[in-house]
């Protein structure tokens, strides 16, 4: 039979764990800011070393996380065959920072916080509100003096239209990814193997609550975590997130504008090109 003391020593226990489980996230988003840190936090993730930069990548693709960071980097992998090789989901600013110092292909998934705070919070729960918004401005406000040598696409765009993203990485960074096929059977196949991937690194995590596709069983989670952030306790914290989201979304409309422009005139100076050419072949005869 458990005496009172023996309870109080047990909830003791559990509010220790707690704390000692909100000191090292705490600890591990404070070495995310800095690459130096990188190898460490790398190391005490599930996969290791192997999402960190090396001679071979191709390209970068990261975001704070539930922002479809996952999605992005497995529709672009299948629009190049597998041939790319992308780093992602290391979920840290250190990561984008690195890629930036070595001239590399970066880019960065940007989702509205209540959203992507929603599902993070669905997908783990063990943690307040409070601090996981913290988590979020904390992310971005330390890529905001980066955020024009970024290429940024929003999470409605790559989950309804990943092929124009395409389009602009390719014009962006002179690269030649085919365009994605969007038809319903290859995007169900790709969402199945974001499903089984995550699966073989977390098997011990509720697929329902923390695969990154999307589930209906777990609409009422999300609604209910929704409400949590939106009590009026976290109002100026929201408040903070909305607007660095809406920073990023002001850079990433001025990207699609310039790029829209430079392929406007890519193509027009290649029709005139192609005008010249014929005139010049009519003039020779």
């Amino acid at each position: 039979m458990r005496t009172d003391n023996n309870v109080e020593s047990h909830h003791s226990s559990l509010q220790a764990g707690y704390l000692f489980r909100v000191l090292m996230r705490r600890a591990k988003y404070l070495m995310g800011h800095d690459p130096a840190f990188l190898p460490i936090h790398l190391r005490l993730t599930p996969l290791g070393l192997s999402r960190q930069l090396t001679e071979s990548t191709d390209l970068v693709i990261e975001g704070f996380p539930r922002s479809g960071n996952t999605f992005t980097t497995f529709a672009i992998q299948d629009a190049s065959r597998y041939e790319l090789t992308i780093a992602s989901h290391v979920h840290q600013p250190s990561q984008i920072k690195l890629a930036l110092g070595r001239g590399l292909p970066t880019v960065l998934v940007i989702r509205d916080p209540l959203s992507a705070l929603a599902s993070h919070l669905v997908y783990d729960h063990r943690f307040s509100t409070s601090s996981v918004i913290g988590e979020y401005c904390s992310y971005h406000r330390q890529l905001v003096p980066y955020a024009e040598r970024l290429f940024i696409c929003e999470f409605d765009e790559v989950t309804s239209d990943i092929s124009s993203v395409i389009d602009r990485i390719n014009c962006r960074y002179s690269l030649q990814i085919p365009p994605f096929d969007d038809e319903p059977s290859n995007v169900k196949r790709i969402l199945t193997q974001i499903d089984w991937r995550h699966r073989l690194i977390h098997p011990s995590l509720d697929p329902v609550q923390s695969v990154a596709s999307p589930q209906s069983d777990r609409r009422k989670l999300n609604e209910q975590m929704r409400e949590e952030l939106l009590h009026p306790r976290n109002a100026s914290k929201m408040a903070f997130a909305q607007e660095l989201f809406e920073f990023f979304c002001m850079i990433a409309s001025r990207q699609r504008e310039f790029l829209s422009e430079k392929e406007f005139l890519g193509n027009q100076s290649h029709s005139f090109s192609d005008e010249s050419s014929a005139t010049f072949s009519v003039d020779k005869g």
